[in-house]
């Protein structure tokens, strides 16, 4: 790359960044609690090879909530990789790059997060289908693991909301959100139960890469008298986090995947903690 296209690129996100903080004056997690100064990527670029993240989903946060995720942005990025059953990413350079330094990176900053081998088991079936030698292995998971996984609930969360609603969470609201494999027995009913409810489909791109690959998608539904939000976001093949927001004095639905949940306010990012 010669230097003058390197310093046009440059300038061109410099002067994105500056209109993406104009037009988003407020942070989008902590409920505007506080102002916006910088640009918060929701997937976090940690989930795709670089230059692959999706483009348009970037969103104005406060450094507190921005700089606050960045350890869970990188352990969930090791994860949704390390879930994605797609054969073809693990035989993609870009995606083996990604993911070696990310395990690199977790074992250095945060070897809790690294999975425990110890409590590998082997995995003899693909859907129905048993097979003659593991295709894949399950273990438990970290603390610091779960800790990452409920960070991007709430995040993916906020950002979403806004993104298909077109304003921010606040602490007036109330949200449940959670995480499953579609690979495991009795997650079907589950993802079924999204496709068949939500209208919308939404497929993360990049517009300067022909194959993109399945890497980021969601499907979503809103109400707007009843300030009624639903989504199911879907990373590669491994991972879906979905999430249900209910508007300023709507009850929460006791039915359904968040019947049996407690609910959480918007606006919980960690710009509002004192």
């Amino acid at each position: 790359m010669e230097m003058g296209e390197a310093r046009l690129k440059s300038k061109r996100r410099e002067e994105r960044r500056k209109e993406l903080l104009a037009k988003h004056p407020s942070c989008y997690f902590c409920g505007g609690l506080n102002p916006s100064e910088s640009i918060d990527h929701v997937p976090p670029e940690s989930c795709f090879p670089s230059g692959y993240h999706p483009e348009d989903f970037e969103f104005a946060a406060c450094d507190a909530c921005n700089q606050g995720g960045r350890k869970h942005d990188q352990i969930f990025g090791l994860y949704s990789g390390l879930l994605d059953f797609d054969e073809q990413k693990f035989g993609n350079e870009p995606d083996q790059a990604r993911l070696n330094k990310l395990v690199k990176g977790v074992r250095r900053n945060h070897p809790d997060a690294m999975p425990n081998a110890d409590t590998a088991k082997d995995i003899y079936r693909t859907g129905n289908i048993f097979t003659s030698r593991p295709v894949t292995y399950s273990v438990e998971a970290t603390p610091a693991m779960q800790d990452a996984i409920e960070f991007m609930e709430e995040k993916l969360t906020h950002a979403l909301y806004l993104r298909e609603v077109g304003k921010m969470m606040t602490p007036d609201h109330r949200f449940v959100a959670g995480f499953y494999q579609p690979q495991l027995d009795g997650t079907g009913e589950l993802t079924n139960y999204f496709t068949n409810l939500l209208p919308n489909v939404e497929v993360g791109e990049r517009s300067n890469i022909k194959d993109y690959g399945e890497r980021f998608r969601y499907i979503s539904g809103y109400k707007d008298a009843e300030d009624f939000f639903v989504y199911a976001a879907q990373f590669g093949r491994g991972c879906i986090i979905w999430g249900i927001v209910c508007g300023p004095g709507m009850p929460t639905p006791n039915v359904g995947p968040g019947g049996s949940m407690t609910p959480k306010a918007g606006g919980c990012g960690p710009g509002r903690v004192p």
